[in-house]
């Protein structure tokens, strides 16, 4: 049986790269010995600037268990980690580059050339995006989601529009804040932001609530709104095909692409003004049912126990080299 072991922060959770390394696990567990580096067996510092760091570095002194044949690493910040004598596989969930630029500007020039100069250890490169598996020449594998496990969740919620997300520059959330403003204004309709914690308005709560929840409010909200500056392919796009709620996204090449590869399965927009006109637009009931039932059968290419099968040929690949 072929050894793996998957690093990556956080396993399960809220987070779209816990989630992927969870399910990967999950679905190829009879197959595959898998080991997990993650936060909670690993450690780290909590305390703010030192938590990757911590995490980081308490990996690299940790040796790697017997019976590993490939260690698969889920962020380039950790791509420090592989060790000679043991197949190497990366998997991107974003764009480092972009991300990096975005958070710190020019200082981050430093750390990408460090990353990428890690990162060219990998005998595999993938990501989950199929916009920067054609900028960076990697392997696509997409994101992917346990259909199972979202037909099993109840509808809860209102008729709301939605933001899900942590409260990052990258994520744009004050954007999606001028959006919900102006929805109240224009439409009479309410937003739900899931992830920033901020001072709720007339027109604007906020929670942080369990990811069964978010689903939940998916299966009756309005519309998903995603503003990000920068994106790979997002968990929350598959969780709302699978809900049937329509997603109104932000156009930026990586979702554009993403467009191009599962057509007529959502709205973009450039600017606050025409995503409230695509607000609008899933307001009728049948453009509505339209948009939703094309995500709703394309999502199922998605499943994870399909996306699974590609990473279980690529550890194979790379154990015969």
């Amino acid at each position: 049986m072929l050894g793996v072991l998957l690093i990556n922060p956080t396993f399960g959770g809220a987070s779209g790269s816990g989630q992927h390394v969870k399910q990967l696990y999950e679905a190829l567990s009879g197959r595959v010995n898998f080991e997990i580096w993650d936060a909670t067996r690993v450690g780290f510092l909590n305390l703010p600037m030192l938590r990757s760091a911590s995490f980081y570095f308490r990996c690299l002194m940790r040796e790697v268990p017997s019976g590993v044949d490939v260690m698969h690493i889920h962020q380039p910040k950790l791509a420090g980690l592989f060790r000679e004598g043991y197949g190497k596989l990366l998997t991107v969930h974003g764009d480092h580059e972009t991300e990096l630029r975005v958070l710190y500007g020019p200082i981050s020039e430093p750390i990408i050339w460090y990353l990428n100069r890690e990162m060219r250890k990998a005998d595999v490169i993938t990501t989950v995006s199929p916009y920067w598996a054609r900028v960076r020449g990697w392997t696509w594998v997409p994101n992917m989601i346990d259909l199972k496990w979202v037909d099993s969740i109840a509808p809860a919620g209102a008729y709301d529009i939605l933001f899900v997300g942590r409260d990052s520059p990258a994520k744009d959330y004050p954007m999606f804040r001028r959006i919900a403003e102006l929805a109240f204004k224009e439409l009479g309709i309410k937003s739900v932001a899931l992830g920033p914690l901020r001072e709720d308005t007339e027109f604007l709560t906020h929670k942080r609530v369990p990811r069964e929840d978010v689903v939940a409010m998916m299966k009756r909200a309005r519309a998903l709104v995603i503003t990000s500056r920068q994106e790979g392919m997002p968990s929350t796009i598959l969780e709302a095909w699978a809900s049937k709620c329509p997603v109104i996204a932000r156009d930026i090449p990586p979702l554009r692409a993403l467009l191009e590869e599962v057509p007529d399965s959502m709205l973009l927009f450039g600017g606050e003004d025409e995503a409230i006109e695509q607000i609008r637009k899933v307001g009728e009931s049948s453009f509505r049912e339209s948009l939703v039932k094309v995500a709703h059968e394309r999502v199922k290419e998605f499943d994870s126990r399909k996306v699974s099968e590609i990473y279980y040929r690529i550890y194979e690949e790379i154990v015969k080299r």
